[in-house]
């Protein structure tokens, strides 16, 4: 059984959760370029991170899916100039926001209720982890496409320092 507050979540109708995490963006000071995106596309973002969540928790988007929406979001970021550093810690604001709304908007009394707001957290944690995983990808691999389209450098020199498997070979 889910817990209300995820139940919120899912239906959409957690509009203080944008609230809450707009708040801590604003408020991190190591957020220079993602918090000084226009508010518009915070909250676009973050509404279509809170949809991916949702289809997450109900078993409708699996890894894969998961997977293709952060490396997109990594690419996109990456060519507007947001450091990697800041999308991840966004990302980790995002995901406490979402623990924090879980553990204050439901009920805490009894071992069942505080068993499935840990089990909804650890969910909630396993996505976000996993989005920081594909984010870095998407942004790793735009990266390496522009120094290689820009700087003519070799493939040798390239995979030199990008070790990892990209999903364009």
């Amino acid at each position: 059984m889910l817990v209300r507050s995820l139940d919120a979540i899912i239906a959409g109708a957690a509009p203080s959760l944008g609230k809450r995490w707009m708040k801590k963006i604003k408020e991190a000071v190591n957020l220079k370029a993602f918090g000084a995106l226009p508010e518009a596309e915070l909250v676009s973002i973050h509404d279509e991170v809170m949809a991916k969540l949702s289809r997450w928790f109900v078993n409708e988007a699996d890894k894969n899916e998961i997977g293709a929406f952060f490396v997109m979001v990594g690419k996109e970021y990456c060519a507007l100039g947001v450091p990697i550093s800041e999308l991840t810690w966004a990302l980790l604001l995002d995901r406490k926001a979402v623990t924090e709304f879980l553990v204050e908007n439901d009920d805490l009394e009894g071992a069942h209720r505080i068993y499935a707001i840990m089990e909804a957290a650890d969910r909630v944690s396993d996505f976000f982890m996993l989005g920081a995983y594909y984010i870095t990808r998407g942004y790793l691999e735009e990266t390496f496409l522009r120094m290689r389209k820009g700087e003519k450098l070799s493939d040798s020199a390239m995979q030199k320092y990008f070790k990892d498997d990209f999903f364009f070979k």
